[in-house]
């Protein structure tokens, strides 16, 4: 049985006695002491862990379903047959870090959140990271400016081919007209032997071990080079799509579509700075020349001298090389390469080919102003301002007096969960708006709250892309289109936009 034992205090002593607490004579005998309930405390503190580490995992678990749940919402998307000569749809992701941190804060949402619902339903991706700023509009704007040149190109060929059709029609109609189109020069056999030697030659270029031998002798796909299934979209806007991870990588967006549209295809010219005047130049060269001839004369045996001076005090000073030692410098060390690496990152980013002031009297580039989408040449994919826009903001909130605010988005981070997985459904599912540039240019623009104050006073004095109020031009927004995840809770997956029916045939 158990026992309860007090311990006897001294006679007069106002204190109360402490509790033996509750044993077992096998447990005392094993020598466990008695137990007890802990103290004030202990209660304390045992209290504040356990429900701090409690909350912490609960976030995690909640976070974990939420990922699951719309997982599982786009899945079958990827269990769908899919031809093997296409290759599924490709979105592009630009990354920027947040101001006055590292890249990784912001990976760590693309990671967790966005990037498992895109692999889930079986979509393509291409992750743009930034360092600095200014790399993601340069990238946009060099995309559009090589679209531009490959228009171009496709259409000078073009125009090369029609002229020289017209010349060999011309020469046809001569020859027909002098010749009688070759009846009276050759006989119907000898055409006929041309013909079949041509064939033969054809057959011979087209010929194919495929077609007699292997898997693929009975397929008729047997394409090298798949076509990308934005290809054969229809409308352009159920092509692709863009993913802005930040409010500053969504400003660089839009104004690299604006360089890429707007802008020249070179960089401009350097405009050089103010020069003296030429008629005190010409003076002060005239002043030099005039005193150089006087004072040459006059140095040059002490030129001579001190030449011959300085060559034997350097071969007196420095010693012989051996062979040691100019192999060694010739070696590459590895401090060399990360000199490289260094210079590259330092390298300065190209200012802008066009700048928001001048947006209005910039003209649409003739190989941009077509009716219809605009595709690439080569992969026929359209154009990436065709392509709709999903920007997903990061608020990350620093500094050692917002620590109370920290605490508590730390503990409901199951709520950005929520909220970045459904934007990436509405990527998914393509759930299309057109742009409103009232409210569409200020996407993401709560997370510039938490912007640190010295880092923005710090970004206006140095006249950052990032601190500047977003512009653009009208001619530009309206093409663009964003997709909308306000209503996504409760679409399903036979809602696709991007049917069998927008794909052509």
């Amino acid at each position: 049985m158990a026992a309860e034992k007090t311990e006897q205090l001294p006679v007069g002593s106002n204190a109360k006695p402490k509790s033996a607490g509750f044993t077992n004579p096998a447990f005392r005998a094993m020598g466990l002491p008695a137990i007890r309930l802990p103290s004030r405390n202990w209660m304390i503190f045992w209290t504040l862990l356990t429900v701090s580490v409690s909350g912490v995992a609960y976030d995690k678990y909640k976070q974990k379903q939420i990922r699951k749940r719309w997982c599982d919402l786009v899945a079958p998307l990827a269990q769908e047959t899919f031809p093997t000569s296409l290759t599924p749809r490709k979105v592009t992701v630009f990354v920027a870090p947040p101001p006055n941190d590292y890249l990784d804060t912001s990976m760590v949402i693309w990671r967790r959140f966005i990037k498992p619902v895109l692999f889930s339903s079986g979509i393509d991706y291409e992750v743009f990271t930034e360092s600095r700023q200014g790399l993601i509009r340069f990238e946009v704007a060099e995309r559009i400016r090589e679209l531009r040149r490959e228009l171009l190109d496709h259409e000078q060929n073009l125009q090369a081919l029609e002229e020289e059709a017209k010349r060999w029609n011309k020469l046809k109609k001569q020859l027909s007209q002098l010749v009688g189109w070759g009846k009276s020069i050759r006989s119907d056999e000898e055409i006929d032997e041309e013909k079949e030697r041509i064939l033969a030659k054809k057959y011979k270029a087209d010929f194919d071990y495929k077609e007699l031998l292997g898997v693929f002798m009975s397929s008729k796909l047997r394409e090298t080079s798949p076509l990308s299934e934005d290809a054969l979209v229809v409308d352009p806007k159920l092509a692709g799509g863009v993913i802005c991870l930040g409010r500053g990588a969504y400003k660089e967006y839009i104004a690299g579509l604006h360089e890429g549209i707007l802008g020249p295809l070179d960089p401009p010219v350097a405009i050089p700075s103010e020069d003296l005047s030429t008629a005190s130049k010409s003076e002060g060269d005239k002043i030099t020349e005039i005193g150089g001839k006087v004072n040459g004369l006059a140095d040059n045996d002490k030129g001579e001298n001190s030449t011959i001076t300085q060559s034997l005090d350097n071969q007196s000073s420095e010693p012989s090389a051996t062979p040691s030692e100019t192999n060694e410098s010739q070696e590459i060390s590895p401090s060399d390469t990360d000199e490289e690496d260094d210079q590259e990152k330092s390298k300065p980013i190209p200012k802008p080919y066009i700048f928001p002031d001048d947006y209005s009297k910039a003209i649409i580039p003739f190989e941009l102003s077509k009716t219809g989408s605009i595709k690439n040449p080569r992969t026929h994919v359209p154009a990436l301002f065709e392509q709709p826009i999903l920007v997903i903001p990061i608020p990350h909130l620093i500094g050692f007096t917002n620590i109370p605010e920290r605490i508590y988005r730390f503990y409901r981070r199951r709520y950005q969960a929520e909220a970045y997985c459904q934007a990436a459904v509405s990527c998914v599912l393509q759930t299309i708006r057109p742009f409103d540039p009232k409210f569409d240019l200020d996407l993401g623009k709560s997370e510039e709250e938490d912007w640190p104050k010295k880092w923005v006073q710090l970004g206006k004095e140095k006249k950052s892309e990032w601190v500047q109020e977003l512009r653009g031009d009208e001619r530009i927004l309206k093409k663009l289109n964003v997709f909308d995840h306000s209503n996504i809770s409760k679409l399903e997956l036979s809602s696709r936009p991007n049917s069998e029916s927008s794909i052509k045939e």
